[in-house]
C-alpha cells in the first residue's frame, strides 16, 4: 500500500517548526522501517491547540530526547487483557486525555483510555494512517474551528466527509461503530458503548470547535 503522508503534505497542514522529528540514533532498535522513516523524515505535530498533543516525556531536559515506554506509565498493574509485549510500546502523546501509544514492531497505534478502563483499543493500523488522520483534521480546521474562521457552516457535512475519507484510508477504527451524530446511536445513554477516540474527535468537529 502506498505511503499516505510525506513531509510536504504535513507542512501544508502544520507549520514546519511544529513538526518534531526524531534523531535516528535516539530511536529504539525495535522500530519497523516505515515507522522509523516517518518519525525521522516527517515528524509528529506539536500543536497545543490541536486534538493530538505530543508526549511531554519526549522533551525531557527542554529538547527532544526519547519516547517513554509503557512500562514507565503509572498504575501499570491495573491494565488487563493487554497484548504480549505491550510494556515495550512507545508513548507518543494523547488525544482527549487518552494515551496514544505505538507498538514499535507491528507499527499499530493504540489508545489507552483515560476513563478508568485499563485496556488498549486499536486507534490506527499504522503510524502512517494516524498521521494522515491528523493531516485531514488540520486542513479542514477552517470549516469547523472558530479559532480559524469567522463562520463554520454545515459542520455535520464536514464531519461526515472526514469520517468517510479516514475510513477509506484506514477502515479499522470504524468497524462496527456508528457515528456519534447517528440518529440510531445515543452515545450519552448509560448503556451505550464507549465512544472510540476518533468518534469523539469527529463529534467535536460536528459540534464546532472554538
Amino acid at each position: 500500500m502506498p505511503q499516505l503522508v510525506n513531509r510536504s503534505m504535513m507542512e501544508s497542514a502544520f507549520s514546519p517548526e511544529s513538526l518534531v522529528v526524531s534523531e535516528e540514533g535516539k530511536l529504539p532498535a525495535d522500530l519497523n522501517e516505515l515507522t522509523r522513516s516517518l518519525l525521522v523524515d516527517v515528524g509528529l505535530p506539536d500543536d497545543r491547540s490541536f486534538f493530538f498533543v505530543i508526549d511531554g516525556g519526549f522533551f525531557e531536559g527542554g529538547s527532544p530526547n526519547r519516547f517513554r515506554r509503557c512500562a514507565e506509565l503509572p498504575f501499570l498493574d491495573r491494565y488487563e487483557d493487554m497484548p504480549t509485549g505491550w510494556e515495550s510500546w512507545l508513548v507518543i502523546g494523547e488525544i482527549h486525555s487518552d494515551g496514544v501509544v505505538l507498538d514499535p514492531v507491528s507499527g499499530v497505534v493504540y489508545c489507552l483510555p483515560d476513563d478508568g478502563e485499563y485496556r488498549a483499543h486499536v486507534l490506527n493500523q499504522s503510524l502512517d494512517s494516524f498521521l494522515f488522520f491528523l493531516y485531514l483534521l488540520a486542513i479542514e480546521r477552517p470549516h469547523y474551528d472558530f479559532r480559524f474562521a469567522e463562520e463554520c457552516d454545515d459542520t455535520e457535512r464536514v464531519a461526515a466527509s472526514l469520517r468517510e475519507r479516514m475510513a477509506s484510508a484506514d477502515p479499522l477504527p470504524f468497524r462496527g461503530v456508528e457515528p456519534a451524530w447517528s440518529e440510531t446511536f445515543d452515545w450519552e445513554d448509560e448503556d451505550a458503548p464507549r465512544l472510540p477516540t476518533w468518534e469523539c474527535v469527529l463529534w467535536d468537529v460536528h459540534e464546532v470547535v472554538g
